[in-house]
């Protein structure tokens, strides 16, 4: 049997992580999770890392900066990134090119479109 794959999972929202550790570790999934950027760059340390999942707001090191920090990472640079972003983000695709993410997300969507999309990404 293979090993799970891990996500990290990187909100400032307690709820928030809480609620997409439980339903990615409900499909089968590990995840690690954690506060900001910079508590998820600890994660980054030579383990196998499949998915990142991150918001963008979040103090300290926000989404954006963790994801230039990762893709600046040989080990790291095409591990995919999906980003949290606020629903009446302008131009989504723009920004998606510009921040290195895999893809956009709608918090709003969370339910419906969370897990096909990590199986979509990662299997």
């Amino acid at each position: 049997m293979g090993y799970a794959k891990t996500v990290v999972v990187v909100d400032d929202a307690d709820i928030v992580r809480t609620m997409l550790s439980f339903m990615i570790e409900k499909a089968g999934y590990e995840t690690l999770s954690c506060v900001d950027g910079e508590d998820a760059l600890t994660f980054f340390d030579g383990r196998e890392v499949d998915l990142v999942i991150t918001d963008l707001n979040m103090p300290n090191m926000d989404g954006a900066a963790l994801i230039k920090t990762i893709r600046a990472n040989e080990l790291y640079q095409y591990t995919p990134v999906v980003l949290f972003v606020a629903d009446d983000a302008e131009d989504k695709d723009s920004f998606r090119s510009a921040s290195g993410a895999t893809l956009l997300f709608d918090k709003n969507n969370i339910n419906e479109q969370l897990l096909p999309t990590i199986k979509k990404l990662i299997g």
